[in-house]
């Protein structure tokens, strides 16, 4: 019986340091984020855009989510559009829309924001699941044409040592880091080679 307690608790030191390591490394890098898949199938190009205004992403109607994260959303995005990929754009820029033809506008939703509870996926998977959902919406900033739009979706359920790894924040952070990428691609940035 100790030594199946024991194994047990070594595998999931083990876990929890792997999820460290990977939450570490990848979820507030930019460049080696995942980029998000439109709601309609085909790509679109970003190229012609020099100017980025970033608009605070909306609460979904209904939603007791509090509008600082829709804002806080929106500012670090920003903050990785200047950043994170070399010079993407002549300007990036928070609200509000210039309604210029080589503005692209960046906004979205936030539908789901569940902390969940760190204590009850340390008891249990599931139990305290943590969710993040919205939806990313590029518009052109001359006419508020549509010209991408998908949505993004973070659960963090598993239980253990592992479920007590990651918090609500960490997903937010994943989730901006896709959004950044996703506009990064559209407009024409392309990862370094691997050495």
């Amino acid at each position: 019986m100790k030594q199946k307690l024991i194994k047990v608790i070594q595998i999931e030191l083990l876990a929890f340091m792997l999820a460290i390591m990977g939450t570490g490394c990848s979820s507030s890098v930019s460049t080696k984020a995942h980029t998000l898949k439109p709601e309609l199938a085909g790509s679109v190009d970003l190229s012609k855009y020099q100017t980025a205004t970033v608009l605070p992403f909306q609460v979904a109607e209904g939603k007791n989510i509090n509008n600082s994260i829709g804002i806080d959303f929106s500012d670090d995005i920003v903050y990785r559009l200047q950043n994170d990929f070399g010079p993407l754009f002549k300007e990036v820029r928070k609200a509000p829309a210039l309604g210029r033809e080589d503005e692209l506008v960046v906004t979205g939703t936030i539908r789901e924001y569940k902390p969940g509870s760190q204590l009850g996926r340390a008891m249990m998977a599931g139990v305290g699941a943590a969710h993040f959902k919205g939806d990313l919406i590029l518009k052109d900033g001359s006419d508020n044409r549509v010209l991408f739009s998908a949505p993004f979706d973070k659960l963090w359920a598993w239980g253990g040592i592992l479920g007590m790894s990651k918090e609500i924040e960490d997903m937010v952070t994943e989730s901006e880091a896709t959004v950044a990428k996703t506009i990064a691609q559209a407009k024409g940035w392309k990862p370094p080679p691997k050495e």
